[in-house]
């Protein structure tokens, strides 16, 4: 634990003291999961230039040069790096699933995942082409705060140390009075594990290649988004998917208003003043399309439409248990590359002044971008 990347990620982790236990068992394991990652990671040979840069773009139909009148392009790139003369983003992922398999269904439903190809396209369009993209995935530990036998807690408190870490006066305390272990306890054990025992069943990097091709195909289908998009806006057809009200083992957020159960305009639900609420872009963001919300819209339109058209948003939401675990397992990443940023361009390239505004004017006469 003496790298400063380390101990900033660990310093991104902190929370409110009196939080209660599910939040605070999630931060043990943010903690231990880090150190695992620093050990696994902290001398990949990748130059750091840039940590969750937003880029945007105008939309362009690849196939006829169009620019759209109605909507632009934007999305947050989580790790922007060089390897050696290579130009590499990263994105970040969590899962439950086996991810030390590399023919697993996870791994390949990944192979056809739109995120990274959105990203690539965004720089594409902005004159920084990509090398290659790098998914940095994460498996969430399985296992949890356990009982300990007698003697394995007579072996703790008589040399006040477990799994390689001193425990504390009030673990010890603790100890005493219930053989179980305490999150700090539990944070040594698990930190072991992935840092000693099973780091590859925990961390797995895999490089995603996306030929010219594919991006000329995702930006085809970005563009067929966009016009169905239109259609849907102007006819007001926002129709429902019943498949997509239980993903995730969870209910949609909207299901009560689908159900008659609720209304958009009820005291439940506030405006957003921005729909992308993960981006820092000026307006409401209506007109903007990213990679989470074409997922939205694939997924369910009338979800799409709560979301990104009208824009609302429950008041007294609470966080779910896993979205408040890829929120500050999120921060703490961002802690620790941010560490490694190196000075200068943070770009990688000559074109760092070319504003998203100017793709397509370059040296064509037909205002389409230069890439296309």
């Amino acid at each position: 634990m003496g790298t400063d990347a380390l101990q900033a990620g660990l310093n991104a982790i902190e929370i409110d003291p009196r939080a209660d236990f599910s939040q605070q068992l999630i931060a043990a394991k943010c903690r231990a999961l880090l150190a695992g990652y620093d050990a696994m990671w902290s001398n990949a040979p990748y130059e750091i230039l840039s940590v969750e840069e937003l880029v945007t773009s105008e939309l362009w139909n690849p196939d006829t040069g169009r620019k759209s009148r109605s909507f632009t392009l934007a999305g947050k790139i989580d790790v922007k790096a060089t390897l050696g003369d290579r130009r590499v983003i990263f994105d970040h992922k969590t899962t439950s699933q086996d991810i030390s398999d590399p023919n697993s269904s996870f791994w390949r439903q990944l192979t056809i995942e739109g995120q990274v190809s959105h990203y690539m396209l965004l720089e594409w369009l902005n004159q920084r082409k990509v090398d290659d993209a790098v998914w940095d995935v994460v498996r969430k530990p399985s296992i949890s705060p356990k009982a300990i036998s007698k003697k394995d807690c007579e072996g703790v408190i008589f040399g006040k140390r477990y799994f390689g870490r001193e425990v504390s006066t009030e673990s010890l305390l603790a100890l005493q009075q219930d053989q179980r272990e305490t999150l700090e306890m539990y944070e040594a054990r698990l930190a072991h594990d992935c840092t000693i025992e099973r780091p590859q069943w925990y961390f797995q990097r895999r490089s995603v290649p996306r030929l010219d091709a594919e991006l000329h195909e995702y930006a085809t289908e970005l563009w067929g988004h966009s016009q169905d998009l239109l259609h849907v806006r102007h006819t007001g057809r926002h129709v429902r998917n019943p498949g997509a009200c239980m993903l995730y083992g969870s209910p949609c957020k909207f299901l009560g208003i689908c159900s008659g159960h609720d209304e958009p305009n009820s005291d439940h639900w506030q405006l957003k003043n921005q729909v992308h609420v993960e981006l820092d872009l000026d307006g409401d963001g209506r007109d903007v399309l990213t990679n989470s919300r074409i997922r939205s819209f694939q997924t369910c339109r009338r979800k799409h439409y709560y979301e990104y058209e009208i824009g609302i948003e429950r008041q007294d939401e609470e966080e779910r248990e896993a979205l408040f675990f890829g929120t500050l397992w999120h921060k703490a990443l961002e802690a620790w590359f941010e560490t490694q940023i190196e000075k200068g361009d943070v770009n990688g390239n000559n074109n760092a002044a070319s504003p998203s505004s100017e793709v397509g004017t370059g040296c064509s006469t037909d205002n389409t971008p230069i890439y296309f």
